[in-house]
């Protein structure tokens, strides 16, 4: 109140409800249109949702609140856009641009987040970065509020609502522009990342199990199976072997 020349600045998080532009109201759209036949089949049995851009007065919003990262997280957020457009409307610059996706240490410890994460490539635009990129973009659009006349950030500047403040240069990372809400793409893109970086564990599962099953009905494990267990040492067969050998004949199983 006694410096007319004291700043704030915030990082606004991209999963909220925002005022978005209409080019990227009408990407979504556009987007949604033209999404792919495996996209359009998670939709039907009700995975995805549309991301459907909201229109009052001529104002387009966008909810992509992710309800998973919980009441107090979105309730910090909404707080912090209160005060910015409260110090904007005294007179001072605000900044709060929206940060974009970032995996950071905090977002990628949560195992469900960081699976969701690398996978979320497949919903283009979207992209996820890493915190040196969104660290360097944060701050080049810190400097641009507080040093361009014309910024959204200048008091001076006129918008057409309050909210319009964290529109024209927010890094969002593609989540406007997305075919579907970042709060249902979860389960696919978490689905991605597991079959692509775990898939020789999981191949091995269903090749383990489809032998069991094999040999529990027939007495015989697959043919294949057998040619790659010839290959092994059979001291190191045997050694491997033992403890289910054990198993099996307390069990009475015939081996």
């Amino acid at each position: 109140k006694e410096r007319k020349d004291t700043a704030l600045a915030f990082l606004g998080t991209p999963t909220d409800a925002h005022v978005i532009t209409k080019e990227a109201a009408a990407a979504a759209t556009e987007a949604h249109k033209t999404a792919p036949l495996w996209m359009k089949i998670w939709e039907g049995v009700g995975v995805l949702k549309r991301n459907k851009a909201l229109t009052s007065n001529g104002i387009e919003f966008m909810d992509a609140i992710v309800p998973d990262q919980g009441p107090n997280y979105i309730l910090s957020k909404r707080l912090q856009h209160w005060r910015a457009m409260v110090a904007r409307a005294d007179g001072h610059a605000a900044s709060s641009n929206v940060s974009p996706s970032t995996a950071t240490s905090s977002v990628t410890s949560n195992a469900s987040f960081a699976a969701a994460y690398g996978g979320m490539h497949i919903f283009k635009p979207l992209e996820v970065v890493y915190q040196e990129l969104s660290f360097r973009m944060m701050a080049a659009l810190l400097i641009h509020d507080l040093r361009n006349p014309a910024s959204a950030a200048q008091p001076a500047t006129k918008l057409q609502h309050p909210l319009c403040l964290f529109q024209a240069t927010s890094f969002h990372g593609g989540i406007w522009r997305c075919p579907y809400t970042i709060a249902t793409i979860g389960i696919p893109c978490a689905l991605k990342f597991y079959l692509t970086t775990f898939w020789m564990h999981i191949f091995v599962a269903f090749a383990a199990l489809a032998s069991t099953v094999q040999y529990g009905v027939y007495g015989t494990l697959p043919k294949a199976v057998g040619q790659a267990l010839s290959l092994i040492p059979a001291a190191l067969v045997q050694q491997v072997s033992a403890p289910l050998v054990s198993f099996a004949a307390a069990l009475s199983v015939p081996l």
